[in-house]
């Protein structure tokens, strides 16, 4: 895979990254609701090209959450490379799930992503709300039909050519 079409990849998950940095119009108390971009993103590289995107990939782009959201350097580092760790792991058996089980394990992925990050937020003394904890990775699940079919199309379009 040559660097040129690397350049999706990186796309996408400037997109991502700017989706999780920029304010949006609405209520403070919807913003615990919003789902963990990055992550989604990343699960769907590392699902669908996982010799290009793996840990590195999330360590790197953990680093780039921390720095651009103000967090504990490596909170988001962490998390991500605990998630993309799993799903190296059994990438394989996801790929050919329904849709519906797919939305499951990913459900399963952000829950353990926002553990890592409530734990290390504790570890500093800051508790977050309960819903903040749930929210996201249920928001996250709903959104992952969507974000698998666009980056899949994105992906066939780019890198097949």
């Amino acid at each position: 895979m040559s660097k040129l079409r690397y350049l999706v990849v990186y796309l996408s998950l400037v997109v991502a990254l700017l989706l999780m940095i920029l304010p949006l119009p609405l209520p403070d108390w919807v913003q615990i609701y919003r789902p963990n971009w990055v992550a989604l993103v990343l699960i769907y590289w590392s699902m669908a090209l996982p010799k290009r995107v793996g840990l590195w990939f999330a360590f790197f782009t953990g680093l780039v959450l921390d720095t651009s959201q103000g967090t504990l350097l490596g909170q988001h580092t962490l998390a991500l490379v605990v998630i993309i760790f799993i799903n190296m792991n059994f990438y394989q058996r996801i790929r050919v799930l329904a849709m519906a089980q797919q939305c499951i394990y990913v459900f399963v992925l952000l829950l353990i992503n926002q553990l890592v990050v409530v734990w290390v937020e504790g570890m500093m003394g800051r508790t977050p709300p309960l819903l903040s904890f749930t929210g996201g990775p249920f928001i996250g699940m709903l959104f992952w039909p969507w974000v698998f079919v666009i980056l899949r199309d994105i992906r066939r379009k780019a890198i097949l050519k």
